[in-house]
C-alpha cells in the first residue's frame, strides 16, 4: 500500500449551519462528495448508503462540495440561496432528533479548486469522491459514476460501523 499524502490545507464552510470542515484536521473520517451538474442525482443514494452503514456523524462526516466557480462574484448570494434551498430539502428528510449541522454538510467551492487539489482534476460529467482519514491524510479518491463500492471499501478501512 502506498503512503498516504496530507490533505490540502483547505477549510470549507457549510451553508446554513456555517459548520467548518478543515481537510487537514477533520477529527473524524471525512467523505467529500463532489457532484457536477450531471451527477447531482447520485449524491443522495451515496449519502444514504454511507449513513446507513455509519450512522454516527461524529465518526464519519459526509460533506458535499459544490463547484460554484461559474457563479459571478456579484451573483454569489443567489448561488448561496440555491444551495441553502437544497440544504433545507435534505434536512426535511432527517429523522426527528437528528441535528442538521451534524448530518447535512454542503459547502460551496467558489474557486472550483477542491477536486484538483485532491488529485481528481476537472471532473467534467463525473462524480468525485475523496475519503480523508481523521488524521488529515487522503485515504482514497474516486471519479466516475459508481462510487458506492469503492467509497465503502475505503471508509471500512478507517471507521467502525455501529
Amino acid at each position: 500500500m502506498s503512503e498516504r499524502t496530507q490533505a490540502p490545507d483547505i477549510t470549507l464552510k457549510s451553508v446554513v449551519s456555517n459548520r467548518q470542515v478543515n481537510l487537514r484536521k477533520p477529527g473524524a473520517v471525512l467523505v467529500l462528495v463532489m457532484p457536477t451538474q450531471a451527477t447531482t442525482e447520485a449524491v443522495n443514494p451515496l449519502r444514504a448508503a454511507l449513513r446507513e452503514r455509519y450512522p454516527d456523524p461524529a465518526k464519519v462526516v459526509i460533506a458535499s462540495v459544490v463547484d460554484l466557480r461559474q457563479v459571478p462574484r456579484l451573483m454569489r448570494k443567489m448561488g448561496e440561496s440555491a444551495l441553502a434551498k437544497r440544504y433545507e430539502e435534505v434536512v426535511a428528510g432527517l429523522q426527528p432528533g437528528q441535528d442538521p449541522a451534524q448530518y447535512v454538510v454542503m459547502c460551496p467551492d467558489w474557486n472550483g479548486e477542491v477536486p484538483g487539489k485532491l488529485g481528481l482534476g476537472d471532473l467534467g460529467s463525473e462524480l468525485g469522491v475523496a475519503v480523508i482519514a481523521a488524521d488529515g491524510t487522503i485515504a482514497g479518491t474516486y471519479r466516475g459514476m459508481e462510487p458506492l463500492e469503492t467509497t465503502m471499501e475505503v471508509v471500512a478501512g478507517l471507521a467502525t460501523s455501529d
